[in-house]
């Protein structure tokens, strides 16, 4: 029996006797250990036949073709009986004349294909992740209540304590701790399983990786250069916006010094939605935390007053923002005077009087952040002698639009933001890198499972004895796997803030001089941190406010790379310490257990350098690069060899008494022989 079965989307498909289709597995190849591999197919043509032309969606009819060649098409594979690919995907590469050029994928690339999208989008709810809504959960206020809470969480967001740069040196006596200058942290758990979930998986709960405690204690540390909302808050319904126009002109006199200025109302109202403006009184009024722009359009002014002496009348339009806790504000303000006037007739020279029309449009604008209670007007003030008047015209136009795109402290934290602009699947790389982790995705039961080198070494007694299944067709072997050097660089990103520059790194170094000198092994996604004193120990810095030309500034103008840290918590208790988290106007003594993360430090449970990862997570693949043996036989392999295959259970072979971690199988097909890459463990 030599039958071989292609279902495409669940259908049946004819094939070709001379286009055979051979099948690739492997799940990492340890000549390029940065990439996770998986099983692939060659590309094989398929004859346009009727029926296969209605299952791929016409693909050769420029006029009917259907939406199915733009997609993956589901695909199985069975051999005799046995499902030897129960959950691909078929590719369409092309069509050429009566036929059509398919590739069928399966293993680690299905899992890795659902990852390969934006962190970002899953606060997108039109793209086919944000809809899913995964990360709603965690959407949370930025308050002093949130910051002080989340101290003890070990999941979700959390509010560490990290300095960013005004966290106060002085910690002695109670020390203070403005919340609005922290800045939230993911747990990478968390957020690695949603992302595996997402993709329609779950992770193997006997996976190496979970049984490691610091993958627990992780958190992606918000390291951005500005603190964003997701983008659906970003483009939501502006309902805090206004727009009017004056309506009628607008006119206004200086009679004397108590009537020197005034509001301006704009009566004509295009859009208040939430009623937030007051054409009566002319007064914006905020209702909730809101950072708005305010624009006022004035496409000609009349001006009229006296000319004599320095005194000379003037009129200042003017953005006004009034806090009724923190005082008035002039926002912007424009000024119109008699420069160049037209005198009156006849000229009285006691009292010389003009008039000035400016017809070229004058267009105010200025930011404000608003809190509840906070107002915005427009406001005139006479300066100079009394008597002068002006008007405006009716076409004069006040917008006060809401800028969604920053957070502001008591608005809506979107936690997807707080991790860089990387795909989910560069974060799951770089997480499998740090623990030196080789994935095995299980398509028929969707779970995924991150094991170690570790773990094919310890599988030894249970190796497969493949000494049957070798073919005497002799062997190549080689002492060489990949574009390894004799030095290979474990990095973290450069970040200025950090000195030395290359802190964090290490190195894994192999005893072959045929290699090449230097050659970078990874590059994690995130850059090292350094510590500060506190309290009785240390936190995390991640210098954002530069205060060494203005020891007042509160703005975080640095730019840093993203960072991740190690949770750990410091009992105030123990040491009879205790808080305060305030931010200006709510306080909260706080005397109980503190997050306080970091990346290394002296006696710390865990380190984030590559050094102490390497030797705890890499040794196995270090004794392999020393000496490497890279083997290639041929075997004779049945569907049920394949159908059991486990890329993590090393195999024997008595013709070279050692044990082999099977690094790639290329090019199956049934009754054939397969040549097999061997890598010699030990």
């Amino acid at each position: 029996m030599n039958q071989l079965q292609l279902y495409i989307n669940d259908e049946l498909v004819d094939l070709a006797d001379d286009s055979p289709v051979a099948l690739t597995f492997q799940i990492n190849n340890l000549a390029e250990v940065k990439n996770q591999q998986g099983n692939t197919s060659n590309q094989f043509k398929l004859p346009l036949t009727q029926r296969n032309r209605q299952i791929l969606g016409f693909p050769d009819d420029v006029a009917f073709t259907t939406s199915l060649p733009y997609d993956n098409y589901q695909a199985r594979i069975i051999q005799d009986g046995l499902e030897i690919v129960p959950a691909g995907l078929a590719v369409l590469n092309s069509v050429d004349n009566d036929t059509a050029a398919i590739t069928v994928l399966s293993g680690n690339v299905d899992f890795f294909d659902a990852l390969d999208v934006k962190i970002y989008d899953m606060g997108d709810s039109t793209t086919t992740t944000g809809a899913r809504k995964a990360f709603e959960q965690y959407m949370h206020t930025w308050k002093v209540a949130s910051v002080v809470n989340s101290q003890t969480n070990t999941d979700g967001w959390i509010w560490p304590v990290v300095d960013y740069g005004l966290i106060p040196a002085d910690f002695v006596n109670n020390p203070q701790i403005d919340v609005r200058y922290m800045r939230p942290g993911f747990f990478l758990k968390t957020a690695i399983d949603k992302f595996v979930a997402l993709a329609g998986y779950k992770v193997n709960p006997d996976s190496f990786l979970l049984k490691q405690p610091m993958y627990e204690k992780l958190i992606v540390q918000f390291a951005g250069d500005s603190f964003e909302h997701g983008t659906d808050y970003q483009k939501s319904p502006d309902e805090q916006g206004v727009l009017a126009t004056l309506g009628r002109n607008f006119q206004a006199s200086h009679p004397n010094t108590h009537k020197a200025t005034g509001i301006i109302p704009f009566v004509n109202v295009v859009n208040n939605k939430n009623g937030n403006y007051n054409p009566s009184t002319g007064v914006y009024t905020a209702t909730s935390v809101v950072k708005v722009n305010m624009t006022l359009k004035i496409p000609s002014f009349y001006f009229h007053g006296r000319l004599s002496s320095d005194y000379k009348s003037n009129v200042e339009i003017r953005l006004f923002f009034h806090d009724p806790i923190n005082g008035d504000t002039d926002l912007t303000a424009t000024q119109f005077d008699l420069t160049d006037a037209i005198l009156d007739q006849p000229i009285n020279y006691a009292n010389i009087t003009g008039s000035k029309k400016t017809t070229e449009l004058v267009t105010l604008s200025a930011p404000a952040e608003l809190v509840p209670g906070c107002q915005l007007m427009v406001v005139y003030v006479f300066q100079g002698y009394t008597g002068s008047d002006f008007s405006m015209p009716a076409n004069c136009e006040l917008s006060i639009t809401a800028d969604n795109h920053d957070v502001l402290y008591g608005q809506q934290v979107q936690c997807e933001r707080i991790f860089p602009d990387i795909t989910q699947k560069d974060l799951l790389k770089d997480t499998l890198q740090r623990f030196g982790i080789i994935c095995q995705t299980d398509n028929t039961n969707r779970m995924v499972t991150f094991s170690s080198f570790r773990d094919i070494v310890e599988n030894i007694p249970r190796a497969l004895n493949w000494t049957g299944k070798c073919l005497d067709q002799g062997k190549t072997v080689t002492f060489q796997l990949g574009n390894y050097a004799q030095i290979n660089n474990l990095l973290y990103k450069e970040d200025e803030g950090i000195f030395p520059q290359k802190f964090g790194n290490s190195q894994i170094k192999i005893a072959d001089k045929t290699l090449p000198l230097n050659a970078d092994l990874f590059e994690s996604q995130f850059a090292a941190t350094l510590n500060r004193p506190y309290l009785n120990g240390s936190i995390a810095q991640i210098l954002k406010v530069d205060t060494r030309d203005d020891p007042e500034t509160i703005d975080f103008s640095i730019s840093t790379q993203p960072r991740i840290l190690i949770n750990e918590h410091y009992d105030l208790k123990q040491y009879s310490k205790q808080i305060t988290f305030t931010d200006g106007a709510v306080t909260r003594v706080y005397n109980d257990v503190i997050s306080v993360p970091y990346f290394y430090k002296s006696g710390g449970t865990h380190s984030l350098q590559w050094e102490d990862l390497r030797l705890k997570y890499y040794p196995e693949l270090e004794k392999i690069l020393q000496q490497t043996k890279k083997v290639e036989r041929y075997f004779m392999l049945t569907p049920r060899d394949i159908l059991e295959l486990d890329l993590l259970i090393p195999i024997y072979l008595e013709q070279d008494s050692a044990y082999y971690y099977i690094n790639k199988i290329d090019s199956w097909r049934k009754g054939q022989p397969v040549k097999v890459e061997l890598v010699k463990l030990g």
